[in-house]
C-alpha cells in the first residue's frame, strides 16, 4: 500500500490514474452507445436489453445489484478522475509557477485547450443525465421506470432537449479525443513515426461515439423513429 501511495504521489502515478479511469469511462461510453442504438430496433428490443442489464446476476446477488455495483464503480472512476486531475494541476503549477511566454495556438490543440471547460460541462451533464433517465427528474415528459424506449422517445420527440444532447455529445467527444491522445502518451507509445496514426485513431473513435450517441435523439426529433404512444 505504501508503494502505491508513493506512486500516486508522483506526476507519473497521477497521470496513470487519470488515464485508467478515463479508459474506464470511455469503455462505458462504448457500451452505452451500443445499448442506445437498440432504439432503432424498436421498443421491445431496447426495453428487453434494459431489463437484461437490471437482471444480471440476480440469482446470486439480487435484482439490479450488479447494475448498481457498476454504477457505483463508474461514479468512483469519475470522482477519482476529477480529483486526480485537480491534484495534478496543482502539482504542475508548483513545479512551474511561471508560465512560458509562448502562444498556445502553436503548442496545443483545440481539444487540449478545452479540457477544463469540457470537463466541467460533462460533470454537470452527467448529473442531469442520471437525474433525468435514471430517476425521472427534470423531465417535462412522462417517465415510467423500466420503459426506456418510451422515456427517451418522449424526451427526444420534440423541443430543445435532443439538440442539447447532441451538443453535449460534441463536448464529450472533444474531451475524449484529447483524453485518448493523453492515454497514448501515458503508455509511452507515442513517437513521431506513429503520432499521426494515434491522433487519427483518437479522432475516429471520438467521431464514431459522437455519431452513435447523436443518432438516437436526432432520429426521434426528426421523426425517423416513432415516439411511443
Amino acid at each position: 500500500m505504501n508503494k502505491l501511495t508513493q506512486f500516486y504521489g508522483t506526476a507519473v502515478g497521477k497521470k496513470f490514474v487519470v488515464a485508467v479511469t478515463g479508459i474506464m469511462m470511455a469503455g462505458f461510453l462504448v457500451m452505452h452507445m451500443i445499448g442506445n442504438l437498440k432504439a432503432f430496433a424498436g421498443a421491445t428490443k431496447l426495453d428487453a436489453y434494459a431489463l437484461y442489464l437490471r437482471d444480471i446476476g440476480q440469482d446470486m446477488f439480487g435484482h439490479e445489484t450488479v447494475l448498481w455495483i457498476a454504477r457505483i464503480g463508474l461514479v468512483v472512476a469519475v470522482v477519482a478522475h476529477i480529483f486526480t486531475i485537480v491534484l495534478l494541476v496543482k502539482q504542475n503549477h508548483k513545479a512551474r509557477p511561471v508560465k512560458y511566454h509562448v502562444k498556445k495556438s502553436f503548442v496545443s490543440t483545440f481539444p487540449a485547450r478545452m479540457m477544463r471547460v469540457s470537463g466541467l460541462l460533462l460533470l454537470i451533464f452527467i448529473i442531469v443525465h442520471i437525474a433525468q433517465f435514471t430517476f425521472g427528474e427534470w423531465l417535462s415528459t412522462p417517465f415510467e421506470e423500466g420503459k426506456v424506449y418510451s422515456n427517451i422517445s418522449h424526451a427526444f420527440g420534440s423541443g430543445w432537449l435532443p439538440w442539447f444532447y447532441v451538443f453535449m455529445m460534441f463536448i464529450v467527444c472533444i474531451h475524449l479525443c484529447h483524453g485518448l491522445w493523453s492515454f497514448f502518451q501515458t503508455l509511452g507509445i507515442d513517437n513521431p513515426d506513429r503520432n499521426k496514426l494515434l491522433r487519427g485513431l483518437a479522432i475516429v473513435v471520438s467521431l464514431v461515439l459522437f455519431i452513435g450517441f447523436s443518432a438516437v435523439p436526432v432520429a426521434f426529433a426528426t421523426g425517423l423513429i416513432g415516439v411511443a404512444k
